[in-house]
């Protein structure tokens, strides 16, 4: 694939936004979008991007290597669907509303977890899970 540049500009009054490619000795592409035609891009992309690593090893959550995009005070909720699954979603600043799905054994484990950590023993942990 040839190189390229990209730049990226959210208009003054946020109704849209504009990426601009500008592929190495070509005239440049320029695309304004709305927040939902954003969306559906991101959504798109989130696709191919799955397809892409669907064969790839999943990183190492544990590892200092592995860079996270994290969100602090985000608005989230946690819908249950009892005895199996439960659903815990937030709104990501950068992608929107996101969420997984939680099967019955692993919500056992986060929950005590949680509890061992933040109720039997107040102090800080440093184990990851």
């Amino acid at each position: 694939m040839p190189d390229f540049e990209i730049t990226i500009q959210v208009a003054q009054d946020r109704k849209v936004m504009a990426i601009e490619l500008a592929a190495l000795g070509r005239p440049s592409q320029r695309l304004i979008l709305e927040l939902n035609e954003l969306d559906r891009l991101i959504s798109e992309l989130g696709n191919a991007r799955s397809q892409m690593v669907s064969e790839q090893a999943q990183p190492d959550l544990e590892s200092d290597e592995t860079t996270i995009s994290t969100v602090a005070n985000a608005k989230w909720c946690i819908r249950v669907s009892p005895p199996a699954v439960a659903l815990f979603a937030f709104n990501h600043p950068k992608f929107g509303p996101v969420g997984l799905m939680l099967p019955k054994d692993q919500i056992t484990k986060i929950v005590s977890f949680l509890t061992d950590r933040f109720i039997l023993q107040p102090t800080q942990s440093v184990e990851k899970h």
